[in-house]
């Protein structure tokens, strides 16, 4: 099913056409007119339908286990995020959310979620994911458009481009360079010359200066506690490939060793004490990064949150010890949020609405 490819907006595009003629259930969340005072909680992005216009913003509480969503239109009356909200980047006390379908990146303040503002990007790039820097620069992956575009936080201006390979989406930055895995949008464009690498860009220099093999259809990069670069790599659904998380030697520029993780390995946490928790077709996949090893491949199955749903994102809070789990069930009606302890027991869950695809768990 062409769904589990997790390149999200092919998912939105093949149910457009039979959510028109169907319901979307009704949330069982608390729908409130008057948001709250944002304290610790959880923000969900939930990515709406693509060419729906209906991406949203849901905020679960946690001193009183209060859910409210459309948080942001709430909090900014007369304003809406736009289509397909991709992902969140949290720098200080604001947060980026790069709407792909809307071609823009949306600067809220995190502890408010008040607008500060909106960037604009023109030419159809399909924006994936950002970074921020510092106050001056931030860059976001264009998917359309093969290219890394840097931007203005503050003045809230495109300011440049730089070319890497077919279908970026992840990214992550290490001292001057920023890694930006070349997708190949799964294996729509796994034939071409780059799909399945990831560039390294010198980002002062403003240019690539090295491109690594990885495994295919790699989505996903996260800096680990240790420093090093990890890549995940979701495979294909046509063909027997390499499938598992890569890891990189930023100062090698190199990569050092592959965890083999099958089922389809897409989204990843790394935890400071050492474990790491990835998703896959039917199973939360415990491992460890630090001997590079699975440790427990069916540490949460799917069966336990959802037989019939799919696990579509995943965070960490650390702090409580917490592991959350996003699950979409079919894309087309509301999804929820389940909460576990680091030993996999469940401890709570709650509704959010369509395609819940980013979390973030907030501290006041």
């Amino acid at each position: 099913m062409i769904a589990q490819w997790r390149n999200r907006w092919l998912i939105c595009i093949l149910l457009v056409a039979s959510i028109a003629s169907g319901c979307v259930r009704d949330p069982t969340g608390i729908e409130d007119n008057i948001p709250m005072a944002a304290s610790s909680g959880i923000y969900v992005l939930n990515e709406g339908l693509f060419g729906r216009d209906n991406s949203s913003l849901t905020f679960y509480e946690r001193a009183s286990g209060k859910v409210v969503h459309h948080y942001f239109q709430q909090v900014n009356p007369g304003l809406r995020l736009g289509d397909t909200a991709n992902s969140m980047a949290v720098f200080g006390d604001r947060a980026f959310i790069v709407m792909n379908g809307s071609n823009s990146i949306e600067i809220m303040e995190l502890q408010t979620a008040r607008s500060l503002g909106r960037i604009r990007l023109d030419g159809n790039p399909s924006p994936r994911q950002a970074v921020i820097l510092d106050d001056t620069l931030g860059f976001v992956t264009a998917l359309y458009t093969d290219e890394v575009i840097r931007f203005n936080p503050v003045r809230q201006t495109v300011t440049g481009q730089v070319n890497v390979g077919p279908a970026p989406e992840g990214m992550a930055v290490v001292h001057n360079y920023l890694f930006v895995a070349n997708s190949g949008l799964g294996d729509i464009r796994a034939g071409e010359p780059g799909a399945g690498t990831v560039s390294i860009i010198d980002w002062q220099q403003g240019q690539e200066v090295k491109r690594l093999p990885v495994l295919p259809n790699c989505t996903q990069v996260v800096r680990g506690p240790d420093g090093r670069i990890y890549v995940s790599g979701t495979g294909s659904y046509t063909a027997m490939v390499p499938t598992g998380i890569a890891v990189i030697d930023p100062v090698l520029m190199a990569v050092i060793d592959t965890i083999q993780i099958d089922d389809h390995p897409a989204e990843f946490v790394l935890a400071r004490h050492g474990l790491g928790f990835v998703l896959t077709d039917s199973a939360v996949v415990q491992f460890d990064w630090q001997s590079r090893r699975v440790v427990n491949a069916r540490f949460i199955p799917k069966t336990h949150i959802d037989a019939s749903g799919w696990l579509y994102a995943i965070a960490l809070d650390e702090s409580r010890g917490e592991l959350l789990v996003a699950n979409a069930r079919n894309f087309t009606t509301n999804g929820e949020v389940v909460v576990f302890d680091f030993s996999g027991q469940e401890k709570f869950r709650f509704d959010t609405k369509i395609n819940p695809g980013t979390l973030v768990p907030f501290h006041k």
